[in-house]
């Protein structure tokens, strides 16, 4: 009778740490799979997050004179930013039925202190691409190849998803 009692909130505690386990990787943006995993699969009809990172060097950006970011602190000496409205993804180059979508570029700022006291300290930027490739729904298992171009104004890199529909 007494371990009824205690039923209820063992269940409760057992349900929240549930809610905290970390999602499997590439099932949300927010645990993507590197773009040069080797690991990245799927299965029939599933969704897989891919991200990939660039400079802003690769695309002949200097980061200070992009407008219209706001800089959101995201950690110690780090800023980021969303810009995915600057950037899309063309020549999409994918197997019927499958999709690849842009689904987000961020831009972070790291402040990397300098070696001595008297420099100055500099800052570091970066773009993160968030990609969504959706499988079609009767995918054979096996390998595929996904390709693309990610586009800032006139300055392009490809995009190359490689991964494995598993039964």
């Amino acid at each position: 009778m007494a371990l009824l009692r205690r039923l209820p909130p063992l269940v409760l505690v057992a349900a929240v740490l549930a809610g905290c386990a970390p999602a499997a990787t590439g099932t949300s943006p927010a645990s993507a799979y590197p773009i040069t995993s080797h690991a990245i699969s799927t299965t029939p009809g599933g969704t897989v997050y891919v991200e990939a990172h660039y400079t802003f060097a690769d695309f002949g950006i200097d980061p200070t004179k992009i407008t219209g970011m706001m800089w959101v602190p995201t950690g110690y000496n780090a800023d980021s930013a969303a810009i995915t409205s600057k950037f899309d993804i063309s020549d999409v180059r994918a197997p019927q039925g499958w999709s690849l979508s842009l689904t987000q570029v961020k831009a972070t700022r790291t402040t990397v202190a300098a070696a001595r006291t008297i420099d100055k300290s500099s800052k570091e930027y970066t773009l993160s691409v968030l990609l969504k490739v959706q499988a079609k729904p009767r995918a054979v298992a096996g390998p595929y190849h996904l390709r693309a171009t990610l586009n800032y104004q006139t300055k392009t890199q490809p995009l190359k998803v490689d991964l494995t529909v598993a039964r």
